[in-house]
């Protein structure tokens, strides 16, 4: 019986970490994203600043020469 109970404690603690990404419910609300893209015409993306509306910025991947913006805004 305990065997059991762990293990669904741990497929309840992945559970929540998958349906959850931790950097979202740090956070808060986006003011706003800036993707980017491996080249001009942008299908492949390499990485993303997210600028959150308390001031922490998230950065992942690698920026390049080729971004797009997008605003949500904090109001």
């Amino acid at each position: 019986m305990k065997t059991a109970l762990k293990i669904a404690g741990l497929f309840a603690v992945l559970a929540a970490n998958i349906a959850l990404p931790a950097q979202a419910a740090m956070h808060g609300r986006q003011e706003y994203v800036v993707v980017f893209y491996s080249d001009e015409s942008h299908t492949s993306i390499v990485g993303q600043n997210v600028f959150y509306c308390d001031g922490h910025i998230v950065r992942v991947g690698v920026p390049s020469l080729e971004s797009e913006e997008i605003y949500y805004g904090c109001d």
